[in-house]
């Protein structure tokens, strides 16, 4: 089976697209911006990825409806979450752990990565990156 790789993005948190492709292209998943979504069929699926960005320790509206809407699909599938902070300090580890905690995904299966990190890979991303991405199975 597939994996979806599902973000949202508002004017303030475009940083989130770079990120999103990165993430996807390295992966392998189908990539999906809520913002030009539709509809999404999710039995095509055994993996979701979420994508957003910590607003005041929640996630992006579109992700939460989303969520909301899919919830009895989203039951039955491997759910991961990465959540874009602006520091690295545990205050944003906190709001992170609450996001993954109100949309339903293990907190083992969330992280958070830092818009601004000491250490980066190869293409300019946070360490925290491919980091997440080989935690995906």
């Amino acid at each position: 089976m597939a994996k979806a790789l599902i973000f949202a993005t508002t004017f303030m948190t475009k940083g989130n697209i770079p990120i999103a492709k990165y993430i996807s292209k390295n992966a392998k998943t189908d990539i999906f911006n809520l913002k030009d979504l539709m509809t999404l069929n999710l039995d095509a699926y055994d993996t979701i990825i979420f994508g957003t960005a910590n607003n005041s320790g929640r996630a992006d509206k579109l992700v939460e409806e989303f969520v909301q809407k899919n919830t009895d699909v989203l039951a039955k599938k491997k759910k991961y979450l990465y959540v874009l902070v602006s520091k690295d300090d545990e205050k944003n580890a906190e709001q992170a752990a609450q996001i993954a905690q109100d949309l339903g995904v293990e907190a083992s299966n969330a992280f958070y990565i830092p818009k601004k990190a000491e250490e980066t890979n190869e293409s300019g991303f946070p360490s925290e990156v491919d980091s997440f991405i080989s935690r995906l199975g």
